[in-house]
């Protein structure tokens, strides 16, 4: 009856103020403040959060990588809620390290990032949490992480190998240490790299590291 209300008397406060207010406004009880663009929700809803997720952990590491962006990101959370943030920038071929801590509350992801000479703090909304899948949305739009799995590609500068079979493909290289040769991973300088795989099998994209090596 409670979420019943609730929902009403939003929807009731949308209806009234939409044509005068264009921002969702929430404050946290520990003063922070978030604040969403009418216009991106579509719809809200309070749901009773069940026990399944519980059985899920947010610990390793997690893979997100884009060509067309230009960078991927491996974000490793720690049982200590401490965490570390690798970004691989494949056009200019440098990287940078964040270093923080987290903390998850429910769907709330809230991640303080320390630098040099600056020191963030990002607030998260997971939207998916599986083995398999983290899904955030964040103040840059949405993303999804792919755990990074614990067998590790391993090949030779020039050498192709792991053919895709029965359906598999590879979704993600970095094209700068390797890369996907029709459906078949090429190594091109040695280092470490990460990519991501469809398997056909399991219906799932998976991540993998790459280590290439002379």
């Amino acid at each position: 009856m409670m979420t019943l209300l609730l929902t009403v008397l939003l929807s009731i406060l949308f209806a009234l103020k939409s044509d005068a207010q264009n921002v969702m406004r929430i404050n946290y009880r520990d003063g922070s403040v978030y604040e969403v663009p009418v216009d991106r929700i579509d719809s809200v809803s309070f749901v009773k959060k069940t026990t399944e997720s519980n059985d899920v952990t947010l610990v390793g590491e997690w893979l997100w990588g884009s060509r067309e962006k230009g960078y991927y990101e491996v974000l490793t959370f720690n049982n200590d809620r401490t965490y570390t943030g690798y970004d691989y920038y494949l056009e200019f071929g440098f990287d940078t390290w964040t270093y923080g801590t987290y903390m998850a509350n429910g769907i709330l992801l809230n991640l303080w990032s320390s630098g040099y000479g600056y020191r963030r703090m990002y607030r998260w909304f997971v939207s998916a949490l599986t083995e398999n899948a983290l899904e955030v949305m964040t103040q840059m739009g949405g993303f999804t992480y792919y755990r990074v799995q614990p067998e590790i590609y391993s090949l030779k500068i020039g050498e192709e190998s792991y053919e895709c079979l029965a359906g598999d493909y590879y979704v993600f290289t970095d094209g700068v240490k390797v890369s996907d040769n029709m459906g078949r991973l090429k190594g091109i300088v040695e280092g470490t790299s990460y990519m991501l795989k469809y398997d056909a099998k399991a219906a799932l994209i998976m991540a993998y590291k790459v280590i290439v090596e002379k």
